[in-house]
């Protein structure tokens, strides 16, 4: 019993002088873990951050895109069979804006006549609108050919799209 006793008092004495130290080697190391973990969650969130912003960056991007998408006119034109031998040429403004001084024709020599030029350039094209042209044709005419459409935005902007088209 003795023995257990002076075991004690030296753990006792022991402690005295080194229990302090000992508890600081554990506070300090316990708080070089927890800036450890620290850091990596600061990475982290830093990084969830960005993608946050590239994201919202992303969205702004989108909505901007639709908005100016949905000021501007776009004019296409197809080329139509509305019976035996009759053609159109169907000019329409797919485009949420109304489109000017709108013109349409083939490019290069297809030998495809377009009657009523007069109509050309149709002043005001809006929104979901079309206008027909006459067309003759015979039997050299072009079998492919392309169509050009032009037309000037509402900030006086030049558009020209060309499209493909041929007899069906």
């Amino acid at each position: 019993m003795e023995v257990l006793i002076n075991t004690l008092k030296e753990m006792m004495s022991f402690i005295k002088d080194w229990g302090a130290l000992i508890i600081a080697g554990i506070s300090l190391l316990v708080a070089i873990i927890s800036l450890f973990k620290s850091s990596k969650a600061q990475r982290l969130q830093n990084k969830v951050n960005e993608l946050e912003l590239k994201i919202k960056q992303d969205e702004l991007d989108k909505i901007t895109k639709e908005k100016e998408d949905a000021e501007l006119a776009c004019v296409e034109a197809r080329f139509i069979t509305v019976g035996k031998g009759k053609h159109r040429l169907k000019v329409w403004n797919s485009g949420n804006a109304t489109a000017y001084h709108v013109s349409a024709r083939f490019d290069g020599d297809v030998g495809i006549m377009i009657m009523g030029q007069e109509k050309q350039p149709f002043e005001e094209l809006e929104a979901r609108k079309s206008y027909e042209l006459v067309l003759i044709t015979h039997n050299g005419s072009a079998s492919k050919f392309r169509i050009v459409t032009e037309w000037t935005d509402s900030s006086g902007n030049q558009h020209t799209k060309t499209q493909m088209g041929d007899f069906s």
